[in-house]
């Protein structure tokens, strides 16, 4: 299957309906307390959450206060991935994670390729944003 292909499958389908071909190429697995994103690190990797869950933590002085925990059908690693910022939280897998892990190369493709990712992106990014202003609140 080639390249374009690939992305337009991933652009128009849901999480149960990705075949073995694209986990296979952009699947990654994750074991418990694994790090995926390290705060403080630039990296543009984005990735779309299909099992498992994740702690979203922010060093404060000497100790890590978990800000969110996010789960399947969530993208994590958006915000810096977008304006290119070092990475504002680090990601840590709550059990076996599996995710499908985008470059700045191929993301690119798939944003442009779908509406509906634009759609489930915004409202991903939307949800932080408004999760974050509640944390902030309780400090």
């Amino acid at each position: 299957m080639d390249s374009y292909n690939e992305i337009m499958k991933i652009a128009f389908q849901a999480e149960e309906a990705l075949d073995d071909s694209v986990k296979g190429k952009f699947g990654k697995r994750f074991t418990d307390k694994q790090i995926l994103i390290r705060e403080g690190d630039i990296q543009q990797k984005i990735f779309w959450l299909l099992e498992g869950e994740v702690y979203i933590t922010r060093r404060m002085g000497e100790k890590y206060k978990v800000l969110a925990t996010l789960g399947k059908g969530e993208f994590i690693g958006e915000m810096s991935f977008f304006d290119k910022s070092v990475r504002s939280a680090t990601v840590i897998a709550k059990g076996a994670v599996y995710a499908l892990e985008f470059s700045k190369e191929n993301f690119a493709d798939i944003y442009a390729a779908s509406p509906l990712w634009t759609r489930r992106l915004l409202v991903s990014l939307s949800r932080r944003i408004h999760l974050m202003v509640q944390k902030l609140k309780e400090f």
